[in-house]
């Protein structure tokens, strides 16, 4: 089922208010075509007004900008009071319990009795290891082309071919690309047709589209990816910078599905070098699941044998994180292999980390990149009595990756670090630095053979 929350309203129709101020302000910035575009998407009966709003929208210059701001942000809040009254009307009707009455103790006491475990994306091996909780929010992020999509597609195959619905918001690829994927990661054709839905929006969540995405909902699948948070978050006219436009977003979207048991997998962004998604710290407040960062080890590509890395950024429920590969944050928790060697559909599958007993054994001998230790005791000599801001200052490199390569220096005495007052201060150890021994553990957790027991 192919649907969009793009199409027209029904002719006659009237149009909250608000929801014209939202369209002139997103059409400003468009050229001629899309302004007509947007235009001819509201019924005939609503243009003048709207024309009336987008001529005021576009006169406005610096000055009036705030003065726009505050309109539609009351505007907003009107039209919420407006829907959550109309919402606990129709709970009222229907015989329902609004969300401000306490919950039964039955149903809460026997939630309490089973355990958070993650349900979605299916390891291989003998353990029941999954990468995501039902009827939570998790998420994904990474840099581009580190597999994203094709590991949310090879979890919506895993389903689709278990006879659950999965369904697809799609805010940055196309149908095309997303079927032939999912194609080539093994889901049946009557599969797809049955069981995946996949949506396109190129517009706003509009009160005439609510309908379908509560049908959408109602599926109560066992999966709901939205690939492409702040493109999503852009459609609203929000942010992922303000907190507020982050809550209000959820709210509208992800934490539905996630109230009818979806597994919700949001895919965003990191800018180059960094490991946390583009904008708010809200977002990753609101993952109330599993977040991964997803790291390329080897490039996804025909002809390649492709493997990115999950690690463990955030676990709310705790289960991922009790099965991941000891040491820093954010852990080892598994593998996406991407195998186009033998030809051009790939062998895709995802493996645990280590054992868990192997990792502990080596966690204390896998050491930092050689040459990254050396730029520490380097600076370390050179600046004798230096704070750990001053090394991550001096020392080219991630942060993590130095306080990294600082705690492992510590460790074996080749640093020192004594406190004096409130200052911490390094200087050169004891030991002289081995250059042999961190040879040959300078890549910890090497990617593996390509065997099915022992690929990471």
């Amino acid at each position: 089922m192919t649907t969009t929350f793009s199409q027209p309203a029904p002719s006659g129709e009237v149009v909250p208010e608000n929801v014209l101020y939202h369209l002139a302000a997103y059409a400003v910035t468009l050229d001629n075509a899309g302004l007509r575009q947007v235009r001819d998407s509201l019924p005939g009966g609503e243009r003048g007004r709207y024309d009336e709003i987008l001529a005021a929208t576009t006169r406005v210059g610096a000055a009036g900008e705030a003065e726009l701001e505050r309109r539609l942000m009351k505007q907003g809040r009107m039209q919420r009071r407006v829907n959550r009254s109309l919402d606990a009307e129709d709970a009222a009707a229907n015989g329902r319990a609004g969300s401000w009455n306490q919950i039964g103790h039955d149903e809460a006491l026997a939630a309490a009795e089973q355990p958070a475990m993650t349900t979605v994306g299916r390891l291989v091996g003998d353990l029941p290891l999954c990468l995501f909780y039902a009827g939570k929010i998790n998420g994904v992020h990474a840099e581009s082309e580190a597999g994203k999509s094709w590991l949310t597609l090879l979890c919506a195959a895993q389903e689709v071919s278990a006879g659950q619905h999965v369904l697809y918001l799609d805010f940055e690829d196309d149908a095309g690309s997303v079927y032939r994927r999912l194609k080539l990661l093994g889901a049946a054709e009557d599969a797809v047709r049955q069981f995946f839905h996949y949506v396109s929006p190129t517009g706003p969540l509009t009160d005439a589209e609510r309908e379908t995405f509560g049908a959408l909902v109602g599926l109560r699948g066992t999966l709901a990816v939205v690939d492409g948070v702040t493109e999503a978050m852009a459609l609203e006219g929000l942010t992922g910078r303000d907190e507020a436009d982050v809550a209000a977003w959820h709210a509208r979207v992800t934490k539905q599905l996630a109230a009818a048991g979806w597994a919700v997998i949001t895919i965003d962004h990191i800018p180059h070098g960094e490991k946390r998604a583009i904008g708010s710290q809200h977002k990753r407040s609101a993952i109330t699941g599993a977040s991964y960062l997803l790291e390329a080890v080897q490039p996804i590509a025909p002809g390649l044998r492709g493997v990115s890395r999950l690690r463990v950024d955030k676990d709310r429920g705790g289960w991922v994180r009790g099965h991941a590969a000891p040491g820093k944050r954010p852990q080892w928790f598994a593998d996406i292999v991407l195998d186009f060697s033998a030809g051009s559909v790939p062998n895709a599958a995802l493996f645990a980390a280590k054992p868990k007993e192997q990792a502990e054994e080596e966690a204390f001998t896998s050491a930092p990149p050689k040459a990254l230790c050396e730029a520490v005791l380097a600076f370390v000599e050179a600046n004798p009595g230096c704070g750990t801001t001053s090394i991550r200052s001096g020392v080219k490199g991630a942060n993590d990756a130095i306080a990294w390569a600082v705690e492992w220096l510590i460790s074996r005495n080749h640093l020192t670090k004594e406190r004096e007052g409130q200052k911490v201060a390094h200087g050169l150890g004891t030991v002289p630095f081995d250059q042999e021994t961190v040879t040959l553990s300078a890549c910890p957790n090497p990617v593996r053979s390509s065997s099915p027991d022992s690929v990471g």
